[in-house]
């Protein structure tokens, strides 16, 4: 089983090595602390992120506490993405917005967010539907787990009529009813993706160490695999070409949490 981290760090390596150092200069990070409750359909989220710049922008979302490096600022990125920590993943993400890439599928949102709330969670229900059209399953026989709950998605799910089962660590939301459906805790992520037809999953899963095992247990059991990403959201072409996660949805900064364009790529494998 490859490591996902480390293959996205090597292919990015390779793909800008010859490339001048000045372009993955780091200049500047960005901490965001939020609480965000777009619409009476979702749960609220209390989060925070890292936005990485070098020429290019790249982002990550963090559980601890995380104090700003100055001492990294001018260096070149690519010589401190060692390990798969808040900083390298944003750093890793900057350096692969810098590359060419080829999705499937561009969205662009605009508007409010409480609008573009909404269009996302239908982008991520539409490529569920997609992808179990292609496999011939009706959506009564289907179950989908959602994994770092998304209430919107939730609801969007549940009218196509699908299963839906839910996973988070958020204890304000574990043992809660959203839509019809109970968020279980996150322990119990690996057995509802074993137990489902289709896993529905945050890219924080790479920041958080799980996503190694998320997919293991998807190729193990033949559960198909959707990340929709704002973390590591350069990372799509990567994830559905090499590691072989079925469809990305990508959310490069700047997310849907802010007023604006937001635009929203598809991969597909």
């Amino acid at each position: 089983m490859i490591d996902i981290f480390d293959t996205l760090k090597e292919q990015a390596l390779r793909k800008t090595a010859h490339l001048p150092a000045d372009a993955f200069t780091i200049r500047g990070f960005w901490k965001v602390e939020f609480a965000f409750l777009p619409n009476p359909a979702e749960r609220t989220f209390h989060l925070n992120f890292l936005v990485a710049q070098t020429v290019e922008q790249g982002s990550c979302y963090y559980d601890n506490d995380l104090e700003i490096n100055q001492a990294l600022l001018g260096r070149d990125a690519r010589e401190i993405i060692s390990e798969a920590g808040c900083y390298e993943i944003a750093l890793l993400d900057s350096l692969y917005a810098s590359i060419p890439r080829s999705p499937a599928e561009v969205h662009e949102l605009r508007g409010n967010t409480v609008e573009k709330a909404v269009k996302r969670s239908q982008i991520i229900a539409d490529e569920v539907e997609r992808l179990m059209e292609r496999m011939g399953a009706l959506p009564a026989r289907t179950t989908v787990v959602n994994v770092g709950v998304v209430g919107n998605l939730l609801k969007a799910l549940r009218k196509k009529g699908y299963n839906v089962l839910a996973t988070d660590f958020d204890p304000k939301i574990v043992g809660a009813s959203l839509h019809g459906v109970t968020v279980e805790d996150g322990t119990r992520t690996y057995q509802a993706v074993r137990d489902a037809d289709v896993a529905v999953v945050t890219g924080m899963t790479l920041s958080t160490g799980t996503l190694n095992d998320i997919v293991r247990v998807c190729q193990e059991h033949q559960t198909k695999l959707v990340i929709f990403a704002e973390t590591g959201a350069n990372f799509g072409e990567v994830y559905s070409r090499t590691i072989g996660v079925d469809v990305v949805v990508s959310e490069p900064f700047p997310f849907y949490v802010l007023q604006g364009l937001t635009t929203i790529e598809i991969y597909r494998r």
